[in-house]
């Protein structure tokens, strides 16, 4: 059957059957509704709920299908104008058409809902297991008011429990609606199940959260009032203030670290031993150093670094001279940061000899690129304690040359440099290079554990630079994890190039006067190099530019001064370096150049040969390699003494081989050739050219094979006015990485074997 009734929306509400409301209407249309209702049918009214104000209704689709159909038990109107109005909800109906009227009210007609009917036993399972929910979540939920425990106890139609739990319960709008809307009741009871299970698992939840954080503070509290408790007792017995405040400032500052919570509570550990400690204890002063060095060590306080590759590339070469490799490997570095902040640093090591600017380049980088820097020195470290700290159980303990840089500087990302890890030292007790493998691993010190700290500190965001003049006496499990960057001695054309722009410019900083007033050409740079120093970098050469300038500048500068070549000698007195080349005018000495730790130098091997039983001599502090080297050229030539026009008797003498200068220790397999070379020389009483050098390993077959250090033995032989000079042909690649301005002066020729170069010396 069909009835025509007012209809009324209601804005985020839900009448429920069997639900009574109290509402203040102060909208007109609502009040001229509900008073219409009471004149014209019989109070009776269809309420609609809607979540959002409806700007217009024209058509069914625009409202819910599912209203309900309710009475008003009472409407008075009010001195403010409003109206209050109850509302009884009776059933729900489904509304099948609706009709505008005039001054905006609809009359819609409307249909009874019929529910199935279901199976009576299931009926009362549902009806219990809403009710034992209902239950728990009045337990649950101290919102909630137990007063329906009571309405729902003697009513067992699972229809209507379901509607008066759904009108109860502070349910949300949606939940409410979506109960409504279900007019079969056995649904409706499985959405309400499912809806108290949620409310209930979503209550306890909360109230763990509440109960947690009431613990925690009411631990925080209790703390508080042990401490005030503390402090009054503390006056009592006559322990000092300042000693209150210490631990005090100690608890706040390790409160505000920013730091796990795991590493919080080892520092408040310590703070409470702190103040159970007697100043009287030995324990006192290491527990309180510890505390200070700890909250000191900045946790998570960083630079912020330059981001402009172009600024720093300009930067790095203003300061920097050379160095393009390890230059190149910062810049990619860099660039790729920008597009990920978790990219890894590299682990930059720079070998070369010393005075070639490793060192430099680190602490120049880090001013580039706006880091802090700290430099570690591990030349003769043996103890793996001096990098990972002594534990603090122990008196004088103190952390690593790391973690002690790293609180100096302030923030955890600097550019650290470990300088000369070829010379750590290794004995029985500790091998510090495993230790600087955890360093520098980066899959490992995102968590490094100082043993001084004892809290895992995130070391990925350094710059680890290392140095070494020796790759080989780099442990391979280190070298491994190492961008191995190799850097040659400086040219002299490189040394006259950095006198000029870089070392005059920082010395008239350093002096205060200006640089351009001192005229140094480059012919008298070339002389200070050839003369007066020895070495790979240009170390010496600063000073001796230092010293040129030093005493010009005290006898004062009124105008250009112009150092002469002829004057070096009152500047710096006698030459100190001479030449080592083969001066003299006889068979058996060659020039041999060789690498050193200052660069490269030019030996002079020499050889004579007198009547006795066959026997070799070896001197010149040679070491075991080079002696090998004599031997192993003396075989050769015996064995093929037919090729070479000689006879075994040749052999049977005493053969006595020595290095110039003898006081210098030498070792290595380059000077094979060069030996091969003199001892022929020597038997055929041919003299060898002065302006010819000889370098290569040679074996009992005549092969000359491949050896090192070609650029630095190269420009020592050209500085040296060698015209030719004999290499390995395997080494002829390597000639490519020198200079033209180099080759322009020496020629360069690569032989496979010594029939070779017999044939082009002897024949």
């Amino acid at each position: 059957m069909k009835n025509s009734l007012l209809i009324l929306i209601l804005q985020n509400l839900v009448l429920f059957p069997n639900q009574e409301i109290k509402l203040e209407l102060n909208n007109e249309l609502s009040k001229q509704i509900i008073f219409n209702a009471l004149k014209l049918y019989n109070g009776e009214l269809v309420v609609v709920s809607a979540q959002e104000e409806l700007k217009s209704v024209t058509k069914i689709k625009d409202i819910e299908k599912i209203a309900s159909f309710c009475k008003v038990k009472n409407a008075i109107s009010l001195p403010n104008g409003n109206a209050r109005v109850i509302l009884r909800g009776v059933k729900r109906v489904k509304i099948t058409s609706l009709k505008l009227l005039d001054g905006d009210m609809i009359e819609v007609e409307s249909e009874s809902i019929s529910s199935p009917k279901y199976n009576l036993d299931e009926e009362m399972a549902y009806a219990r297991k809403i009710k034992s929910l209902v239950d728990k979540y009045v337990e649950v939920d101290s919102k909630v008011s137990n007063a329906i425990l009571g309405v729902l106890k003697n009513v067992t139609n699972l229809s209507k429990i379901t509607d008066m739990v759904g009108a109860t319960l502070e349910l949300n709008f949606k939940q409410k609606s979506k109960l409504f809307k279900e007019a079969d009741y056995y649904k409706r009871a499985r959405i309400l199940i499912t809806i108290l299970n949620n409310e209930i698992m979503s209550c306890e939840l909360e109230n763990k959260i509440e109960e947690e954080v009431r613990n925690n503070f009411e631990k925080n509290e209790k703390e508080i009032i042990i401490r005030e408790k503390i402090k009054t007792l503390s006056k009592e017995i006559g322990l000092t203030n300042e000693r209150l405040a210490e631990c005090e400032h100690f608890y706040e500052v390790v409160e505000n670290l920013n730091v796990s919570s795991r590493t919080r509570e080892a520092l408040k550990r310590e703070v409470k031993r702190l103040e159970m400690t007697t100043d009287a204890s030995p324990e006192y002063g290491s527990i309180r150093s510890y505390l200070e060095f700890v909250t000191s060590l900045p946790w998570n306080k960083s630079s912020k670094e330059e981001s402009d590759i172009k600024k720093i590339d300009d930067h790095l070469n203003e300061l920097h001279y050379g160095l393009s490799s390890s230059k190149a490997r910062i810049e990619e570095y860099l660039t790729l940061r920008k597009k990920n902040k978790k990219v890894h640093s590299p682990v930059l090591c720079l070998i070369g000899p010393p005075g070639v600017g490793k060192t430099t380049f680190a602490r120049e980088l880090a001013s580039s690129i706006r880091r802090e820097f700290v430099k570690v020195s591990v030349g003769g470290l043996n103890d793996s304690s001096e990098l990972i700290g002594h534990r603090k159980t122990y008196i004088g303990a103190g952390p690593g040359k790391i973690m002690e840089g790293i609180r100096k500087c302030g923030v955890n990302n600097p550019v650290v440099l470990i300088d000369e890890v070829d010379k750590m030292m290794r004995d029985y007790k500790s091998d510090p290079s495993s230790i600087l493998l955890e360093i520098l691993d980066q899959n490992q010190n995102k968590e490094f554990v100082d043993n001084y700290v004892q809290e895992p500190f995130d070391l990925s965001n350094v710059i680890f630079i290392l140095t070494a003049n020796d790759e080989s006496k780099i442990p391979k499990a280190l070298s491994d994890r190492l961008d191995i960057i190799e850097i040659d001695s400086y040219t002299i054309y490189d040394k006259i190039e950095i006198a000029k722009n870089y070392t005059l410019p920082r010395l008239g900083k350093e002096y205060g006067f200006d640089h351009k007033l001192i005229k140094i050409s480059d012919e008298v740079i070339k002389k200070i190099v050839l003369e007066y120093t020895h070495e790979a970098g240009v170390r010496d050469l600063e000073r001796k530019i230092s010293s040129i300038i030093r005493k010009i500048l005290i006898k004062g500068i009124v105008k250009t001064v112009t150092v002469k070549a002829s004057e070096l000698e009152t500047y710096l007195g006698r030459v100190k370096q001479e030449i080592g080349l083969n001066l003299y005018d006889t068979s058996g000495v060659v020039n041999v150049p060789a690498c050193t730790t200052a660069g490269g130098c030019i030996l002079n091997v020499e050889v004579t040969v007198y009547d006795e039983v066959f026997k070799v001599i070896t001197t010149g502090s040679l070491g075991k390699v080079m002696q090998e080297s004599a031997i192993v050229a003396l075989s050769f030539l015996k064995a093929n003494a037919r090729s070479f026009k000689l006879d075994n008797k040749s052999f049977n003498k005493t053969f006595h081989i020595h290095a110039l200068d003898g006081a210098t220790p030498k070792d290595g397999p380059s000077a094979g050739l060069g030996m091969s070379v003199a001892i022929l020389s020597e038997i055929l009483n041919v003299k060898i050219p002065n302006s010819t050098a000889f370098t290569g390993e040679i074996s009992l077959k005549g092969r000359i094979m491949r050896v090192g250090g070609i650029k630095e033995k190269v420009i020592c032989a050209s500085n040296s006015k060698i015209e030719r000079l004999f290499i390995p042909k395997d080494n002829m690649a390597d000639i490519e990485k020198i200079p033209s301005k180099i080759l322009k002066n020496i020629e360069i020729i690569g032989v496979s074997e010594f029939t070779e170069v017999y044939n082009y010396i002897f024949k």
